[in-house]
């Protein structure tokens, strides 16, 4: 009897840990063809390489159009699919509403609220910490003592909130204008630069139209109101920088919780985390129009410069 419980065991083991020769195949949901979703897909298959898990991909490329998640979804129910990589948050929302029988790994999303709630999934969240931002606006613009920042109340009413309370505890202050349409966003600017050093800024569906962002900009430069962007997209527009992930980095991330799962483990035993490696990048033409000294070692270990 306890020959047979041994065997048992060694046999679980041995499944749990990739059986040699054993094969999976995933389904990869790309959200859209983006540099970040390919860095982040090369990461994750050259971890599960590394690791010499035999995969075999199915890669669904939907590019930001909810009929082609839907498409995607409705394959992957008839596939063999082991696991299911979602990039981005439709490719998430998707898949966490519709599969509960294949285990689900999200990422390239700001928030995981769909996945949290799924008990076959798990995920990296791109949202930054809050503390983690607050730090390098003293870093980067170390005098600062008012941070400004524009948000819609439906939308990011409680993370405003929480952002004024970690500011307050670093010795700033946040000066927040609540907008309800885009038109309120001059006035919010005007009002804006007459108490804060820098502009913070939030991902808000109200504030993403591109004339808002370039109208923010605009505003920025005449008023030499430095603006910390979204992404290096904002920063070769003018802001003066913007915090990223290291996506190559991110993908090996997701291989690791894979490489887990597929070797037996629940995703609902796995929480979902914070990616491992900050980038950020630097306008340094900006940093020069607003005055402002950049460190020596900021300027150098810049994920990109934009002169």
């Amino acid at each position: 009897m306890i020959a047979v419980v041994a065997f048992a065991l060694i046999l679980t083991l041995c499944v749990n840990d990739h059986a040699e020769g054993a094969e999976y195949r995933v389904a990869v949901i790309m959200g859209l063809d983006e540099t970040a979703f390919e860095g982040t897909l090369s990461g994750f298959q050259e971890e599960l390489k590394k690791q010499g898990i035999k995969i075999y991909y199915d890669i669904y490329r939907i590019k930001g159009d909810p009929e082609k998640a839907r498409e995607a979804i409705l394959r992957i129910k008839t596939s063999q699919a082991n696991l299911i990589l979602c990039l981005g948050s439709l490719a998430a929302d998707a898949a966490a509403k519709e599969i509960t029988n294949i285990p689900i790994l999200a990422t390239l999303c700001l928030r995981l609220d769909a996945i949290k709630k799924a008990p076959n999934a798990t995920g990296i969240s791109l949202e930054i910490p809050l503390e983690t931002q607050f730090k390098w606006v003293q870093r980067i613009a170390k005098d600062t003592k008012t941070v400004g920042v524009i948000y819609s109340n439906d939308e990011n009413h409680k993370k405003v909130e929480a952002a004024a309370r970690v500011a307050s505890g670093m010795g700033m202050k946040l000066e927040a204008q609540e907008v309800s349409t885009p038109q309120d966003v001059t006035q919010a600017l005007e009002k804006l630069s007459k108490k804060a050093d820098i502009l913070w800024t939030i991902a808000d569906n109200l504030l993403s139209n591109p004339q808002i962002v370039k109208g923010i900009m605009l505003f920025s430069f005449k008023n030499k109101l430095p603006v910390i962007g979204l992404s290096l997209e904002w920063v070769k527009a003018g802001a003066l920088y913007s915090l990223d992930w290291d996506y190559k980095d991110l993908g090996e991330q997701c291989g690791e919780l894979a490489q887990k799962i597929l070797g037996g483990a629940s995703p609902s035993s796995l929480p979902p985390a914070s990616p491992r490696k900050l980038t950020y990048s630097l306008n340094l033409n900006t940093a020069g129009q607003m005055k402002l000294n950049i460190a020596e070692e900021l300027r150098h270990g810049a994920h990109k410069v934009a002169l």
